[in-house]
């Protein structure tokens, strides 16, 4: 929502400056533009960009509405979690723009609700690919440590799409919310829900470790270096408890390469920094 202070006139041609913006901006100081994100809106009309910036980096955020004379046009913009409250008057003293805040659970469900009705295929889950984890066993066995492929990608190889996810016999169900930390709210209609529990273990929790354990800057660098790591130096595997070949498997229902503890083998290791790489960690 953006309240644009101008005359009928002159609001086409600020909208079409601003989505124009929107629309060639890769990359500003430290904002991240998330291309893959982007979308068309068939009920909206138009398209949905999406340029983050961490927290603490405000002033960088606001430094952006500032260059591009933003904040000569725009008086008012909705806003909503707990920096809609935070930063509201340092966005009013320093560029005139006014917060309006919106509820966070509220923008939450409703914005989750019009997401899944409005992008087709929105809905998904991941499901073993039992093809792909024969295929990766095989490598495995022929493969030296240096080249093994990495325990976890079968997992999460086969994305399935759910469908008429918004049906209204969907209701009652748990909303998860993962962010700084973790919310679960039950929904039991539009715009009908409350919070029943949460944790303070989320996604601060692991930038957070990230920054201590390694030299990455940028939540997309540390991301990046993940994608190379090996989780089973640092996490202990169902099999290492059980066994990779042990029968209790099968009564399990698990395989030998789920993580059973995230950074639970350096707890059985005499050096646990031996061999361990910052990808590892991440």
């Amino acid at each position: 929502m953006i309240n644009i202070g101008s005359k009928s006139s002159e609001h086409a041609e600020v909208l079409d400056n601003f989505y124009s913006f929107a629309r060639r901006l890769d990359t500003y100081e430290t904002a991240v533009k998330d291309k893959h994100l982007s979308y068309y809106s068939r009920s909206l009309n138009g398209t949905f960009h999406f340029i983050r910036f961490e927290t603490r980096r405000m002033s960088n955020a606001m430094n952006l509405m500032r260059f591009n004379n933003f904040h000569l046009n725009i008086k008012e913009i909705g806003a909503t979690g707990g920096g809609a409250h935070k930063y509201a008057n340092d966005w009013d003293r320093e560029l005139g723009i006014r917060m309006a805040k919106q509820d966070e659970m509220d923008s939450l469900v409703a914005g989750m609700q019009f997401v899944m009705a409005d992008i087709v295929g929105e809905s998904y889950t991941f499901k073993p690919n039992s093809d792909a984890k024969e295929s990766l066993q095989r490598e495995d066995r022929r493969s030296s440590e240096a080249s093994r492929p990495r325990v976890d990608q079968w997992w999460t190889s086969k994305k399935v799409q759910r469908d008429n996810v918004m049906a209204s016999n969907l209701y009652p169900y748990l909303l998860v919310s993962i962010g700084t930390g973790v919310s679960i709210l039950r929904v039991d209609g539009p715009r009908k829900h409350e919070r029943i529990s949460g944790s303070t273990i989320g996604g601060g929790t692991y930038w957070g470790l990230c920054r201590l354990l390694t030299g990455s800057d940028s939540f997309s660098d540390v991301l990046d270096l993940a994608m190379k790591g090996d989780p089973s130096k640092v996490d202990m595997m169902v099999g290492d408890i059980y066994g990779k070949d042990s029968n209790a498997l099968e009564k399990i229902g698990l395989p030998s390469d789920i993580v059973a503890s995230s950074f639970g083998k350096l707890v059985t290791k005499p050096n646990p920094s031996e061999g361990i790489k910052e990808e590892d960690l991440a």
